[in-house]
């Protein structure tokens, strides 16, 4: 909503998908050459010996402070569990997130991606007991990704909390786990629950498929996050596609969508940005949404949409002048188009 002077007034920002855990942690990992997802992975899990919870938290901390000059105040991080790693990321995360203004919730991502394994389920337990929101993790990664996505789905639903995977992170078509996944949604009970982030492959299947797969998802209540950042930095290099999931087949079929920040200078991506205005711009860029409509709907996707999936209420309480951001710009659409300054209202 405009004001007076013709600026937007619009609730703090959501941040469907962070890795604060990680960020500016390439002292620690080394930076990754190739650029792709396997070197990434492989790094990170060569250097947890080294991943201590005071190596960890300056990185976390300096996120936060980006995320909160951008204007967000609210933010969902995959945190890495599990293994030789144990807790000390989410205890770096914990340490870190004492900012005021800007609200951390932790989902808990095993840094294996068999999420069937029985040592994984006890170490998602044990996140939920210590306040996670979501099970995260890739299960399509997993030696067996069916089974692995269907635990995942049913331990959500055993702890009361939801689901949050990272999905088909990649620009092989036959990588597909979609289907998988709708059926597991529906199976746990978790329509509304449940969100696939990347979901890189669907672009690259034919459209009758692809919007066959996003109709699915929308009749199972999963939304998807598109991480713009990283998914056209690490898919693509070899095939040349774009390496974002398709947004307008998935609006088509009523997917709710979030945009999402991801890496931050870490070994998956050496850039970053923590700027959600700048993510919903290169969103606008890379999927050929800069139509005077999709800008105003990308803007709406970050003020409105991301915090749907963060499960947090649209508008704020009218007492809640802590929660407003002031954007310089006449309209959503501007503000995607210019990414202009803001500034928070402080009571």
């Amino acid at each position: 909503m405009p004001d007076v002077a013709g600026r937007l007034i619009v609730p703090t920002f959501a941040e469907p998908h962070a890795h604060l855990d990680r960020a500016f942690s390439s002292a620690i990992t080394g930076w990754n050459r190739s650029g792709s997802l396997d070197e990434a992975v492989e790094r990170f899990l060569g250097s947890v010996d080294q991943m201590t919870v005071e190596s960890l938290t300056p990185g976390g901390h300096r996120a936060l402070g980006l995320l909160y000059d951008a204007g967000v105040g609210h933010v969902r991080t995959h945190t890495a569990v599990g293994g030789r790693l144990g807790f000390r990321a989410w205890e770096a995360v914990e340490k870190a997130a004492t900012l005021p203004g800007v609200e951390v919730r932790q989902i808990a991502m095993p840094i294996s991606s068999n999420l069937d394994a029985r040592e994984i389920a006890a170490w998602l337990r044990e996140a939920a007991d210590r306040g996670a929101v979501a099970v995260g993790g890739a299960p399509w990664r997993a030696e067996n990704p069916v089974a692995a996505t269907r635990a995942a789905a049913l331990l959500a639903a055993e702890l009361g909390i939801g689901l949050d995977l990272h999905v088909d992170e990649t620009d092989d078509p036959a990588v597909d786990t979609l289907g998988v996944l709708a059926a597991a949604v529906t199976e746990a009970g978790l329509a509304g629950r449940a969100t696939a982030h990347h979901c890189c492959s669907l672009a690259r299947r034919p459209e009758v498929v692809a919007r066959a797969e996003a109709e699915a998802l929308a009749a199972a209540g999963v939304a998807v996050v598109v991480c713009p950042v990283s998914n056209l930095c690490l898919q693509g290099r070899a095939c040349g596609a774009r390496g974002l999931a398709p947004i307008r087949w998935l609006r088509d079929a009523g997917v709710p969508i979030g945009i999402g920040l991801d890496n931050i200078r870490d070994v998956v991506v050496s850039v970053g940005t923590a700027d959600p205005l700048r993510a919903a711009w290169l969103v606008a860029v890379a999927g050929h949404l800069t139509g005077e409509d999709d800008l105003e709907w990308l803007g709406r996707t970050v003020t409105d949409g991301n915090r749907r999936i963060c499960n947090l209420p649209a508008n704020v309480d009218e007492g809640a002048v802590d929660d407003l951001l002031v954007i310089e710009a006449a309209s959503l659409a501007e503000a995607v188009a210019l990414v202009p300054p803001r500034q928070r209202l402080v009571g």
